[in-house]
């Protein structure tokens, strides 16, 4: 949807990575191993002479939701285990070692090259994402159906839906249906 809200810097590239599946409409854009390559190459997060295979879509896929799931902590759900250790394994795996820069400033880079380590380049960026200030602006749709990640620009942070006009106006029409039946 053209009118959903996008993040800027490191919230937007963690935002894209999530948001590489619209779980309500579609697509599924890293719907094999050659779009997951293609997608990490577009972004900077692979040499473009590297391939993919099937597990590391699977693992993708796994972190993509575990993200997600982090990121529905901003809207007020739950955490769960598995998506923490999703998280640390893929941490651990590309072997996130703090390094500095020529500009002198730390930032984590994974020891590990091809997919593993583009997966952990995604973690080191989710990392620096959470330290920014706007992390709690980054949001998923309160629609269960979308859970779509979105920017909430709102001045109180109140904002529940990717779109008003869209997951919005469907969740108040489906109360209003709701309170008719039980009222009517």
């Amino acid at each position: 949807m053209a009118d959903r809200q996008t993040a800027a810097g490191d919230l937007g590239l963690v935002q894209a990575f999530v948001n590489t599946a619209d779980l309500q409409d579609g697509p599924e854009e890293l719907d094999d191993p050659n779009t997951l390559r293609a997608w990490l190459v577009a972004k900077g997060l692979l040499d473009s002479s590297l391939t993919a295979g099937a597990s590391d879509l699977k693992h993708a896929i796994a972190l993509r939701e575990a993200i997600r799931n982090v990121i529905g902590a901003n809207s007020g759900s739950k955490v769960y285990p598995v998506d923490v250790a999703t998280l640390n394994g893929a941490a651990t795996a590309s072997g996130l070692r703090m390094r500095f820069g020529a500009d002198g400033k730390a930032r984590l880079e994974p020891e590990s090259p091809g997919i593993v380590g583009a997966m952990g380049r995604i973690v080191a960026t989710l990392y620096a994402a959470m330290e920014d200030p706007d992390w709690t602006r980054l949001k998923l749709c309160s629609s269960q159906a979308c859970r779509w990640a979105y920017y909430d620009r709102s001045k109180n942070h109140s904002s529940r839906w990717c779109t008003m006009a869209s997951c919005g106006n469907r969740e108040k029409a489906r109360r209003f249906r709701s309170q008719t039946k039980t009222h009517g």
